[in-house]
């Protein structure tokens, strides 16, 4: 149960979430290991539509939803707004890092990148969303 009113009715898979947040973190470690740094470009589409045409129209979520369903995994809903909320923060950070990438400042986007992977993998190893412990706070103020 979550620690705040929910602000939206709308609720989500945390399965979903996870997978999801798994498959981005494999492409931002990708994108530092190898010499494939444009698979960030790929990261920060998948939050684009996610967050502008919502998590059922992303190419990414629709197989991992189609996976779950095969394997028969059972959902654990929450409510949306703090996953929204977090997935607004994957696109500015994915657009800050190709921001920094396209004007030179490789080492700077590295650190971003960095940043970008420990985030995401508290949420795939541990259940921790920074952003959803600080949505309550946020939506106080007007940021949704």
């Amino acid at each position: 149960m979550e620690k705040y009113c929910p602000i939206i009715s709308e609720r989500i898979d945390t399965r979903l979430i996870k997978t999801n947040a798994s498959f981005v973190l494999i492409l931002l470690t990708l994108s530092i290991v190898t010499p494939m740094n444009w698979l960030i470009f790929v990261v920060g589409i998948d939050f684009a539509i996610r967050v502008f045409f919502g998590v059922k129209n992303s190419p990414v979520c629709k197989i991992i939803i189609s996976s779950l369903e095969v394997f028969n995994v059972k959902q654990h809903l929450v409510n949306a707004g703090p996953k929204k909320l977090a997935a607004k923060f994957g696109l500015a950070f994915s657009f800050l890092i190709i921001g920094l990438e396209y004007f030179g400042f490789h080492g700077s986007a590295v650190i971003f990148t960095l940043i970008f992977i420990l985030l995401t993998s508290l949420e795939v190893f541990y259940g921790f969303c920074l952003v959803c412990k600080i949505y309550p706070y946020m939506n106080k103020i007007g940021i949704k």
